[in-house]
Formats: structure tokens, C-alpha cells, sequence
């Protein structure tokens, strides 16, 4: 279903876990960073998984955040 809807949308690959990383990802920028309130938020038993996972990428680093920005055809 969510390939379908993918390919009706005009995307090459739509996997849910996309959507989790997107969703943690927003979380602990919101959060600046705060692991804890992303395993709360994310429903993680614990932050280290949320931190070895998704805490790869300083998501408040404005290098980070201009590529990400050009990837999403966006500018600030």
C-alpha cells in the first residue's frame, strides 16, 4: 500500500522507516538533541538506541541543515 502510494505521489522508494527517521529526526531538533525526550516521544527503551540510530547527524549544524535544505529543493 505505501509503495502505491508512493509511486502515485511520483517517489522511487517509499519505506516506513523513512517516516520514523523524519519523525525522530524533527524531534530532537525540537528537543535540541535531547535523547530522552526522543526515546519518550519515539516509544525507544532507552535514548542510547535513539543516540547509535538517529544520533549520527547534529541536526542543529548549519552545514547539515543547508544540505538538507538544497536535497528538498528549499532555501532559507
Amino acid at each position: 500500500m505505501l509503495g502505491r502510494a508512493g509511486k502515485r505521489a511520483g517517489l522511487v522508494v517509499v519505506k516506513p522507516h523513512a517516516f520514523r527517521h523524519s519523525f525522530t529526526s524533527a524531534v530532537l531538533d525540537a528537543a535540541d538533541g535531547n535523547t530522552l525526550i526522543a526515546r519518550d516521544a519515539g516509544g525507544w527503551a532507552s535514548a542510547a538506541v535513539v543516540d547509535e540510530v538517529y544520533g549520527h547527524v547534529d541536526v542543529h549544524d548549519p552545514v547539515f541543515d543547508a544540505a538538507l535544505r538544497t536535497v528538498w529543493g528549499e532555501t532559507k
